[in-house]
């Protein structure tokens, strides 16, 4: 599972990616964080504009700059990444990121939205990518790091292909195809 910290981190990591996938948590982490300092630049641009207006009267209000206030500065910076963070977990979850569009029809589209981040991430490998979390096998089991590790041995198989084959490495197969035929093939056959 995600923790706070490595969301936030994947977050600016990843802020210009937008293909690949995002777990539930990850996004939850950053909205949380994000709404939090949504929240207290929106108390300390509040708390400074009522007291420009009491000291300076309501009419100093309309010659307050929009760029100096905290809430814009909080939205500059994080409208980037939870953007791109907000289409990944759709991409998770099995939708395509141009559902995020739907953040500009007002109140339906958001909570369209919402219940489209809420729902689980999809258990299959996409064209977005492979789930973060532990793949069910046929038998509804998640993988062990033994079936991911025997994966990767297969992959290095394919690296090594145009290395040069040595006595050393001749000898080192045929004692592993051996051992495995001893311990696998006669071990299992029974006498009849």
């Amino acid at each position: 599972m995600t923790g706070p910290f490595n969301a936030l981190t994947q977050a600016f990591v990843q802020i210009f990616n937008f293909s690949g996938r995002a777990t539930r948590a990850e996004f939850w982490w950053v909205f949380l964080a994000f709404s939090i300092f949504g929240i207290a630049a929106a108390v300390a641009d509040v708390m400074s504009l009522l007291t420009l207006a009491q000291t300076s009267g309501q009419a100093a209000l309309l010659s307050v700059n929009p760029l100096t206030l905290y809430s814009t500065f909080v939205m500059l910076v994080t409208i980037v990444p939870f953007t791109s963070l907000g289409i990944r977990r759709l991409h998770d979850a099995g939708f395509s990121g141009f559902w995020w569009l739907a953040s500009f029809v007002p109140v339906v589209g958001s909570l369209l939205l919402l219940v489209m981040y809420c729902l689980p991430s999809e258990n299959r490998t996409t064209v977005r990518g492979t789930p973060r979390v532990a793949a069910k096998s046929a038998k509804g089991t998640a993988d062990t790091v033994d079936t991911h590790k025997r994966a990767m041995q297969g992959y290095a198989v394919l690296f090594e292909k145009n290395r040069p084959v040595t006595p050393e490495i001749v000898q080192a197969r045929k004692s592993e195809i051996s051992e495995y035929y001893r311990n696998r093939v006669l071990k299992s056959a029974t006498p009849v």
